[in-house]
This record gives structure tokens, sequence and C-alpha cells, in this order.
């Protein structure tokens, strides 16, 4: 198809917003999931080829990622909090759960495993 074909600019807004959609289905489950492994399945996304060049979709994937993270962020909080605040037998057990939690992050999230573990090592220090 040529590309001022109408047929071919039709299928495009179609897929466009039918992603958008994806997009905003997603980032309603995000800030209801409360498991790491949940948000990084949700996160990843991934744009399709026909539509990559159309801002509207590429800031729904970025929104989409956006909203990701700071849900990641607050889940990670909690669950240093949660360290802490489980009595000192029970902390190694509960820490290494935490750290396998962490490990599903992956993909475009795959950065917060480092911070989670900055945040956790100076709640540490705050600590003692």
């Amino acid at each position: 198809m040529a590309a001022n074909d109408p047929a071919e600019k039709a299928l495009i807004r179609l897929e466009m917003r039918r992603f958008t959609g994806r997009c905003q289905n997603n980032e309603a489950l995000i800030q209801r999931a409360d498991s790491l492994r949940e948000i990084a399945r949700l996160a990843a996304m991934s744009l399709p080829y026909k539509i990559a060049g159309e801002f509207e979709a590429r800031e729904a994937q970025r929104r989409l990622l956006l909203l990701a993270e700071d849900r990641a962020k607050e889940v990670i909080q909690d669950q240093i909090a949660t360290i802490f605040k489980v009595d000192e037998s029970h902390r190694l057990s509960v820490q290494s759960k935490v750290n396998e939690d962490w490990a599903n992050l992956s993909g475009p999230l795959g950065h917060l495993r480092n911070w989670a573990k900055l945040k956790l090592t100076a709640a540490a220090q705050i600590q003692s």
C-alpha cells in the first residue's frame, strides 16, 4: 500500500487507538497491582512497528512506563518498611523473600533492582 493510501491511514489510526486503549487498561491494572512481578509484566508492552513513529502511541507507552516505575517504587518502599517492622528472628526470611521479589524486576523496570538495594542499605544504616 502507498504511504498516502486512505485505507492504510485508517488502519494505522485503528492500531493506534487499540494500542493506547491497551496502555490505559494496563495503567489501571498497574495502579491496583501489589506485586513487582505483575507490575513488570504489565509494563512490558512493545510498541508495534506500524505505529512506532506516531507521537500519540509513544506518549501512551511513556506514560505507562512512568506509572509502572512509580508504582514499583511504592511497592519496594513498602517492602523495605516491612523488613524493619518484623522482629529480628524473622527478618532474614522476610528479606530473602523481598530479594527474590526484586529479582523479578526486568525489562523496563530492571534498573530498579539497584535502586531498591540502595534504599535498603540506606534504611539499614538509619535503623542502626
